[in-house]
Formats: C-alpha cells, sequence, structure tokens
C-alpha cells in the first residue's frame, strides 16, 4: 500500500530525530547513483582528496566519476575532507551535508550547491609551503578517512620533498618494489587498510615542468601503484585525464624536476645507457623492459657505429642487489650481450663487439646501501647499466 505523502514524511521526520537527535536530518530518501569507477569503490563512505595545486601543475579538476563518489558520500552525511599536498601537507577542509528541506526539489538543489561549494575549494586551493610531499599527503589522508572510505589523489606525482624526491638522479628508473620496501622498513607507508584509493592525473604537468612522455607517465603511475598496494588498500584504480599545460598560478616555489633522457652516443668515448631509461631490462633478467623503445635507442648506436667504423665495448653493470657477486656479474654479462644481439641484428658486424659483465664493482658505482644495510633505491638504479665505449680507428699516417 502506497502511504499518503504527509504520513510518510512524518514518518522520516521521526526516524531522523531518532537516529541524529542533535544534528540537522540528512536525507534519508535519496537514491543511490552509480559511480563509474571499474574499482569497486566504498560509494557512500567518507571521501578524502588529496590535490596538489602548486605551480608547475595544471589546474586541479574533478573528474566526473570523483563528483559521483562526492555526491554519494554527500547523500549519507558522511565527511568530505580535503588535504593540500604542497609544502607540510595539512587538511584544508571538511565538510558534511546535512539538510532540513521540506521537499524532494529543494533537497536536491541544496545537494548541488554544497557540491559545487566542495568543488569550488579544490579550485581554489593555493600552496601555502614550498615543494610538494605526496607521501606525507596521503599519511594524512590515510589518517583523517575512516576505514570503509575513498582516498582520492589528484596530482602529477612529482613529490619533491621528504624520502622521494623525483629531482634525485635515479628516481624515475627506481624499481617500485625496492622503494616500497625502503619506505616500508623506515615505517613511512600510509596506512590505507580497508580504504579504497583513487588515482588521478599522475604524471600531468604544466609549464614550466617538462612534460613527461608516455614511458615516465607510466613509472610515475607505477611508483604510486605500488606504494598504495603495499599499504594495503582494498582497492587501487588509476584513472587518466588529459589537463592543460597551463600551471596553477601560485607563488610558492616549486624544484623543476628533470626529465631523464639518454645522451648522444659519444663517437669516440664513452656514454652510460641507464636501466631505468629507455634500455632498461626487467628486474633480475636480461630481457628488455620495453623492446621497442630499447631498439630505437640502439639503432642510433648502429648507425653511428656502421658509418664510423669504431669498435664497441659493452660493459654491464649492476647494483648491490642480488644473493652473490657472481651472479651479479653473470646478470650484467648477459644484459650487455642483449645490446650486443640488438646491434648485430641491426647491421653491425659481431667481430667489432666485444661485452663483459662486471656487477656491482665498477669505479663510477654509487654508493647504494644505507647506515642500515638497506638498499637505496635510486642509488641502485643509478648502478644498472651498460656502458658504452666507442674506439675510433687510428687514422692512416
Amino acid at each position: 500500500m502506497i502511504r499518503p505523502r504527509r504520513l510518510r514524511w512524518a514518518a522520516l521526520l521521526i526516524s531522523c530525530l531518532v537516529a541524529l537527535p542533535l544534528a540537522a536530518c540528512s536525507d534519508a530518501s535519496f537514491e543511490p547513483e552509480p559511480v563509474d569507477l571499474g574499482c569497486p569503490t566504498q560509494a557512500g563512505g567518507p571521501v578524502t582528496l588529496a590535490v596538489g595545486a602548486r605551480a608547475n601543475s595544471p589546474a586541479p579538476v574533478l573528474p566526473a566519476a570523483v563528483v559521483a563518489l562526492m555526491r554519494e558520500a554527500a547523500k549519507q552525511s558522511q565527511t568530505i575532507s580535503l588535504v593540500r599536498i604542497d609544502g607540510s601537507p595539512t587538511v584544508a577542509f571538511q565538510g558534511t551535508f546535512r539538510t532540513d528541506a521540506a521537499n524532494d526539489v529543494a533537497r536536491r538543489s541544496e545537494l548541488e550547491a554544497f557540491l559545487r561549494q566542495t568543488q569550488g575549494r579544490v579550485g581554489k586551493l593555493q600552496a601555502k609551503e614550498a615543494e610538494a610531499d605526496v607521501l606525507a599527503a596521503l599519511n594524512e589522508a590515510a589518517r583523517i578517512t575512516p576505514e570503509g572510505g575513498t582516498v582520492v589523489l589528484l596530482d602529477s606525482g612529482l613529490q619533491t620533498a621528504g624520502q622521494l624526491r623525483f629531482q634525485d638522479d635515479g628516481t624515475f628508473g627506481a624499481d617500485p618494489k625496492e622503494v616500497v620496501d625502503y619506505l616500508r622498513t623506515r615505517e613511512l607507508l600510509p596506512k590505507l587498510v580497508d580504504r579504497s584509493v583513487v588515482l588521478v592525473g599522475l604524471g600531468n604537468t604544466a609549464e614550466p615542468q617538462e612534460a613527461l612522455d608516455a614511458s615516465l607517465r607510466g613509472k610515475v603511475n607505477a611508483m604510486w601503484q605500488a606504494i598504495v598496494d603495499e599499504a594495503d588498500a582494498s582497492c587501487v584504480e588509476v584513472v587518466d585525464t588529459a589537463a592543460s599545460r597551463t600551471s596553477v598560478d601560485a607563488k610558492v616555489p616549486v624544484t623543476v624536476v628533470p626529465v631523464p633522457a639518454v645522451a648522444p652516443f659519444a663517437p669516440c668515448g664513452t656514454t652510460v645507457l641507464r636501466d631505468g631509461d629507455s634500455v632498461g631490462f626487467l628486474p633480475d633478467q636480461s630481457q628488455f623492459r620495453d623492446p621497442a623503445a630499447a631498439r630505437k635507442t640502439i639503432q642510433d648506436l648502429a648507425s653511428l657505429v656502421i658509418k664510423g667504423r669504431q669498435r664497441v665495448e659493452l660493459v654491464g653493470t649492476t647494483s648491490s642487489a642480488g644473493t652473490s657477486e657472481q651472479g651479479r656479474v653473470e646478470l650484467s654479462r648477459q644484459r650487455a650481450d642483449a645490446v650486443k644481439s640488438v646491434l648485430i641484428e641491426l647491421g653491425v658486424p659481431a667481430g667489432r663487439i666485444t661485452t663483459k659483465g662486471v656487477g656491482s664493482k665498477w669505479p663510477a658505482r654509487v654508493n647504494d646501501r644505507a647506515p642500515d644495510g638497506g638498499l637505496i633505491p635510486t642509488a641502485a638504479a643509478r648502478n644498472r647499466s651498460v656502458v658504452v665505449r666507442l674506439s675510433c680507428p687510428t687514422p692512416a699516417p
């Protein structure tokens, strides 16, 4: 039997007064709506937005799916929070939607007004301190988000402060698993148990920060996915968004992160192919991580050698990770041989190429162990390479 409208609202009022005697009644008649996220996020639970709004970053724009997630939280009078990533991460806003409007139209209008105001706060967010600490912001977001909630990270992911600084040489090439191990040992991982995480816009940058190509964006995504996975998030979803190259109008400085690139091959000299660059390998293997990118770089070397008739020495190096130096020497030799094989395929005579592996013992290595003996991921990345030495023919007298 359908109740008369007056009796239905009376029942609603009584239930609200019983449940929330000290607060305005939230609208129990709001119908849940689907949220277009593949990850089974806990729609209707609290939502925390960790947002970067600094120079070198595009203005933050919330995807429609995130707005829908916020709408479902507001319907249930769950807290929506905003954490500022920049400088020392802080809570910039917390709000809860409640209404005692008398009809559906008014309640819906007040709900949408609340969402517009919250989105407006995101759009007007400004950096308060220099640099950006994404990891600390995730820790703060995890702290204030109850279990069953969702943390949304809206940022380029280019952290420039704290324990994970992308301006440090080797960070882009660091193994995500090694980064996670390093952070876990030092108890720096956020506590995201029973919290969903949505990563939005990672790798998107704006002037004067140089744009990241697809490979580098993938590395930034892989790094943060590994971190939130290891932090025991119940679900992790990446939302890739288009972004303007126009930077946020912010007066607070932030370091521009150098974008790694393979240097031109020295015609008669030494060039180092870092594992974190295009000629990189799968962990503990001699298979290229991105065969197409590796071949493109090695093609440049082959063209130079075929034209100039240099002799090529390829020297593989490794970090100090692994169980034995003998194993590291063998792996480094196999990686040098992998580069040799491509050079031969591209037309360089095999007789002009020599290879060897030196493992983790070579003059230009950097210390990749912390005082406590733990592996330093960025330093380890710098130590993994194939060194190319080109010897030019001696001119005839």
